[in-house]
């Protein structure tokens, strides 16, 4: 369910009808819930002015919804509203959504398609809803890991139903001043995802800029605190790059504004995206050793399959071991122990092709969560099985570790 303690800021357009169905089923749920008769004062069902806060009220039943503080008067003017002939009504804050979701639905839509029975009347209501999105503008401020070792900020507009978005992305200058860049975008909605095209102003004409996926599950995306996804575009030293992308909704425009010229970045957004950045090299290869500047340490990469045994050492003395294997096709790391997950590995030749990094993070009966071990690549290019290497991690006591590291090791 959403996190109801979200401000929202737009108003809902309800018909009288409509209101009407979804009145009954809220006040039929509350009599249900606490066995109250019909006469209840009506200061103490909607919960205002004199009511007694220790008996049940709709206030008392809103509040534990969303955590924060429920005028019980307004849905009483609502209900003053119906009465009075009104043929549409206007419901603000979190009255948009806790109505619904007090009596099991997840917003008006999903309650208009199951409860309105009249189909003119649904009719009338789904109208209601495309027109209102269609009018609503939604703000958010986007976030990736970008050039220059530095997260990169967007303010971004959504218009017209989720079918155009607008990004202007920000960098700031020493001056204090920002460098904009300015990219219209159509959307595409495909069951749960959006697909993002962007074009921007080029030399007089519009040129394509990027692309972006964005998840949103299956509701209305414009209720998401958060949307996570990946991207692909060109950089502004035109560099083909890619990597996810963070979008944090914002109440206002002015709140978009003065979120993305704020030096600081949250800790919550920077955990999650900082160095998360592929950048494809700027050159057509001739060669398979010219694909990038590691290139040539394939050589030795391709020594690196076979069946590995870590004794793990502090002061001489062995206090655990790790065997996995490397397959010789795929690459592929397995565990060679029952009951060790691996998490997450890499290997990689370093330091000009003269180290082999291992790093892992493991789970189930292993003696450590984080491990990391470094040895020197000579030993394979003489092709010893007995290798001399260095490690430190963490041990399931999450216990700083470190020390020498015997390698047993096998090629298939």
């Amino acid at each position: 369910m959403e996190n109801l303690q979200l401000r929202e800021s737009n108003t809902l357009l309800i018909t009288s009808h409509c209101f009407k169905v979804l009145l009954d089923e809220v006040l039929n749920h509350f009599n249900k819930t606490h066995n109250h008769p019909s006469s209840i004062k009506v200061t103490q069902l909607y919960g205002f002015g004199n009511f007694n806060p220790d008996d049940p009220s709709l206030k008392q039943e809103f509040e534990k919804l969303t955590g924060s503080f429920i005028n019980g008067k307004y849905l009483y003017h609502k209900s003053r509203e119906l009465k009075s002939g009104k043929p549409v009504l206007k419901l603000n804050g979190f009255y948009k959504t806790v109505l619904f979701q007090y009596i099991g639905y997840e917003d008006i839509r999903s309650f208009t398609e199951n409860m309105i029975q009249d189909n003119h009347e649904k009719a009338r209501q789904l109208e209601l809803i495309s027109s209102s999105l269609k009018d609503q503008t939604y703000y958010y401020v986007s976030y990736h890991f970008g050039e220059y070792k530095e997260i990169v900020k967007a303010q971004v507009s959504v218009f017209n139903n989720w079918k155009n978005m607008e990004y202007k992305y920000l960098y700031p200058q020493s001056d204090g001043t920002f460098k904009e860049f300015l990219y219209h975008a159509t959307v595409r909605k495909r069951a749960d995802i959006l697909n993002i095209r962007t074009k921007t102003l080029m030399d007089g004409r519009m040129v394509d800029g990027g692309e972006s996926i964005l998840y949103i599950g299956y509701g209305d995306p414009g209720r998401s605190a958060f949307i996570l996804g990946v991207f692909s575009a060109f950089d502004i030293n035109n560099r083909i790059i890619a990597g996810k992308t963070i979008h944090e909704k914002c109440d206002s425009r002015e709140e978009m504004i003065t979120k993305s010229k704020a030096r600081k970045i949250p800790a919550y957004i920077a955990q999650e995206i900082r160095n998360v950045r592929i950048e494809n090299e700027s050159v057509i290869p001739n060669d398979k050793l010219e694909i990038s500047q590691k290139s040539p340490y394939s050589i030795t990469y391709e020594k690196l399959p076979g069946n590995y045994h870590f004794d793990l050492l502090q002061n001489d003395k062995s206090i655990g071991d790790f065997s996995f294997r490397i397959d010789k096709d795929t690459f592929r790391i397995t565990p060679l122990i029952s009951g060790v997950l691996i998490n997450r590995d890499q290997f990689e030749v370093i330091q000009n092709g003269s180290v082999i990094h291992f790093s892992f993070m493991l789970t189930g009966i292993a003696l450590f969560s984080r491990l990391e071990v470094f040895f020197k690549t000579y030993y394979l290019s003489k092709k010893e099985n007995n290798i001399r290497g260095v490690y430190s991690g963490l041990d399931i006591e999450n216990r700083l570790v470190s020390g020498d590291v015997n390698v047993v090791f096998g090629q298939e």
